[in-house]
């Protein structure tokens, strides 16, 4: 049965609002234990997880920006003595991106603070109810990343 014009308008304002709500209380958390923020703690889980292969591109790619703001988070993380470019011996036109120590470290502290709202925001609802919304807001991400 399809929805109204007006239902969709009630998801999209519900689903906006829980994610800023959620973005802030956890960026909150994490920027006073790192005196960073969670977009750059976000950069830093895509350098980690692709462990010493990652581009400009992935980091783009898993974050779900364009490759531009991606360079710029990249250059803060640099700044920040994070992360560091070095040459890909794959490709001598690109580099790759490694986490420093001082990186390690953030990232860490960051993941901790970030799981520890995480853990507040989300104490009130059961182990079932967190599954079911994960799995329909992957299918969701699934369907919105088309461009039909």
């Amino acid at each position: 049965m399809p929805t109204s014009p007006d239902d969709r308008f009630r998801f999209f304002d519900t689903l906006v609002r829980a994610e800023i709500r959620l973005w802030g209380a956890v960026d909150a958390a994490v920027s006073e234990a790192t005196g960073t923020n969670l977009g750059l703690i976000t950069a830093l889980r895509t350098i980690d997880d692709l462990d010493g292969a990652a581009r400009v591109q992935e980091v783009a790619d898993d974050i779900g920006i364009t490759v531009g703001a991606a360079s710029k988070i990249v250059d803060r993380l640099e700044r920040a003595g994070l992360a560091e470019r070095v040459p890909n011996p794959a490709d001598r036109r690109s580099s790759l991106l490694r986490m420093t120590k001082p990186g390690r470290k953030t990232l860490a502290d960051g993941l901790r603070a970030a799981r520890q709202e995480l853990g507040r925001r989300t104490d009130t609802i059961t182990q079932a109810q967190l599954d079911a919304t994960t799995t329909a807001l992957a299918a969701l991400a699934d369907a919105f990343s088309t461009d039909d």
